[in-house]
């Protein structure tokens, strides 16, 4: 099939093992590469490396071994979108709160595996390659020799085994287990061949497992973790585990061991050892500052030792106009996820560019839309849930929504109206997803309304089953990458008024909001119905589609159930459970034209009960890169599909003076 991406065509091709091959023709810009691989294509040898100033002091005060000591036998290459860099300089963005999402998170993250730029196939990152069985049950990994963690320790096989075995099938740590590692409903294994290969055996051939690899879900705590550091808080390792906790504030030792095992934005021991470009240096309640990883694994071509840049940090601002400011005058290096990249800010931007010194890059968003709702269908109200549960409901809910009016005036007119569904680049995809019920027609949607017996009282508002006025709260959240949630909120909210149904809205921190999400506490969920790329969408319990995961958490309690099997949560109603089934039978696909029939039976019913309403699509966002900052691409796709910065290659990014 010609549309079918080479990430899933290759997998089970007839000649018994296929392997991540980099033999591009060329090298190109942005490209990643084993150096193994580079020398091949390159012809040449890079034998000398160096480092920044700051690294090559310290070796001086006899307090790091040298670079060559430090890097793996096969070094990471990443050749840079622009020109060789230099060394120095800080990246400053901002955040909305101590542990809020910035413009530098997806940065620091290091998964086994990336995507290209384009989110066609994945490429060499942590691991330096991946064999798939004939059969498509077993999947090796190959590590870098002699790579290290930041505190100067090896990184081995011991560390996936440890976070397998001691965190994923520790039942205090994970109580249920992700879906992703569960292909066939049983769970995968995992096996250590020797200190630099790893082995994962499935019950069924897995297709899935392409995407898994290039993506945040083997990332640290989530595919590893510092066994040495770590091993300290776990009980199996120390007997006196939940005394450690206890002094250190926690009531078990899980608790303790969760503590010290993140490194995401809210992460806040010093000394957890990373793989990443950046460790944690500081923080406090004003500011987070990340300083360079001396044993980072990867080079530019030159043989220089990555990243570029010295430090990263992070101004804890009060609100998101606060951020803007700070942008736009200039303080901040860059933006376009948590502080800037709405649309209806563009003139704003544009009109600074000088006087802040930076260019506005406009890039393509991944979600096929940008805001979606998802009603509560297990909502904790019973009337409000037998509402919700009828998809009548959604249908005039998505009917009342004027969504050419939401891509002029919130995206400029460069999105596209559509409802959430897959991205239209997926080989399997069916217009009429796109499609299905975005019209504007509020007639439509009152008689809808009016069908479901939900007549107008006195006030115009209408009126439940048990008489009182049918209010919802929608909250949403800023900063969170999701563009123009606000002013698309408040658009909705008086679509869904004119129908008849009173809104109030919500704006939440975002902790807040994924704790109500995950108790299913919300009347709406309002989030980027992202992972929508046929390299994302195609991954078990990762889509925003799952019904208990937060950002939407359109049905938690079912989907706990479907997670669990039955044995937790409640059981759907059965249009809703023949979804799930179809999303089981969807992943357990064999051959080509299984995974198109099934995708196309398991999407049809999101289109039929529209468990998430979709608006405006595949918007430009602009994204703000100060004019000193170099090695940023003019164009990429930009979502949470290919994470964000990460595409970018923030390691070859630099200061130009």
């Amino acid at each position: 099939m010609k549309k079918f991406l080479v990430f899933v065509l290759i997998f089970f091709l007839s000649i018994g093992i296929v392997s991540l091959a980099f033999s591009q023709g060329k090298v190109i810009s942005g490209g990643l590469y084993n150096l193994s691989d580079y020398e091949k294509l390159t012809g040449k040898k890079i034998t000398k490396f160096s480092e920044a100033p700051m690294l090559a002091d310290l070796v001086k005060q006899g307090k790091l071994p040298p670079v060559e000591k430090r890097l793996p036998e096969d070094p990471l290459v990443i050749v840079p979108i622009e020109e060789i860099g230099k060394y120095g300089g800080e990246l400053r963005t901002a955040a909305l709160g101590p542990a809020a999402f910035s413009d530098i998170e997806h940065a620091r993250e290091f998964y086994f595996f990336r995507p290209d730029i384009e989110g066609k196939k994945i490429l060499p990152n942590i691991a330096k390659k991946y064999e798939i069985s004939r059969d498509g049950r077993t999947v090796t990994v190959y590590l870098r020799k002699g790579m290290k963690w930041s505190d100067g320790q090896l990184f081995t096989a011991d560390d996936v085994i440890f976070w397998w075995e001691d965190f994923i099938l520790n039942n205090e740590l994970t109580p249920v287990k992700p879906t992703r590692w569960m292909p066939g409903g049983k769970l995968a294994k995992f096996e250590k061949v020797d200190d630099y290969t790893i082995r994962i055996r499935f019950s069924v051939p897995y297709r899935p497992i392409i995407g898994i690899l290039g993506y945040f879900s083997t990332g640290q705590n989530a595919f590893y973790a510092p066994k040495h550091y770590l091993k300290r808080w776990h009980i199996k390792y120390n007997p006196d585990a939940n005394k450690l906790a206890k002094e250190e504030g926690f009531d078990a030792w899980f608790k303790a061991i969760q503590f010290h095992a993140d490194v995401g934005s809210s992460g806040q021991d010093p000394n957890t050892p990373v793989l990443g470009p950046w460790i944690l240096e500081r923080r406090t309640t004003e500011r987070r500052t990340y300083v360079r990883n001396p044993y980072f694994c990867a080079i530019d071509p030159a043989g220089n030792q990555l990243p570029y840049i010295d430090r990263l940090v992070v101004d804890i601002v009060g609100n998101r106009e606060v951020g803007i400011m700070k942008l736009i005058s200039g303080e901040l290096t860059h933006g376009g996820l948590a502080i800037g990249g709405d649309m209806e800010d563009y003139t704003l931007y544009k009109e600074n560019e000088k006087k802040g010194d930076y260019r506005v890059l406009l890039w393509t968003s991944s979600n096929p839309t940008e805001v979606a709702f998802g009603f509560n269908r297990n909502h904790p109200d019973p009337v409000l849930r037998s509402i919700f549960q009828d998809s009548r409901f959604s249908r005039a809910m998505s009917l009342a929504i004027n969504r050419d009016e939401i891509n002029k005036f919130v995206y400029l007119g460069t999105g596209v109206p559509m409802q959430a569904t897959v991205h239209p680049s997926c080989s399997f995809y069916k217009e009429e997803w796109g499609k299905a019920y975005i019209q504007y027609d509020p007639d439509l949607a009152n008689k809808l309304l009016d069908e479901i017996g939900l007549k107008r009282g006195p006030d115009g508002y209408r009126l439940r089953p048990d008489g009182k006025t049918l209010a919802i709260t929608i909250p949403y959240v800023e900063g969170a990458g999701i563009r123009g949630v606000k002013t698309v909120c408040e658009l909705v909210k008086g679509y869904w008024e004119k129908v008849g149904i009173k809104v109030a809205l919500n704006p939440e921190e975002r902790s807040l909001y994924v704790t109500r999400g995950n108790a299913g506490l919300h009347d709406v969920g309002v989030w980027s119905p992202n992972r929508m790329l046929e390299l994302r969408c195609f991954i078990p319990g990762m889509t925003t589609w799952r019904p208990n995961y937060y950002p939407i958490g359109w049905a938690v309690k079912w989907g706990l159930w479907w997670e669990t099997g039955g044995k937790s949560g409640e059981e759907p109603d059965p249009e809703t459970k023949a979804f799930f089934k179809a999303l089981d039978s969807w992943y357990l696909s064999v051959t080509d034209k299984e995974y198109v029939k099934r995708a196309q039976i398991a999407w049809d019913f999101q289109a039929r009960n529209l468990y998430l309403i979709g608006t405006v699509g595949m918007v430009q966002c602009p994204v703000i890169i100060s004019n000193k900052l170099k090695n940023v691409p003019e164009k990429v796709l930009w979502g949470d599909d290919l994470s964000w910065w990460d595409v970018t290659k923030p390691e070859q990014w630099f200061f130009k003076r």
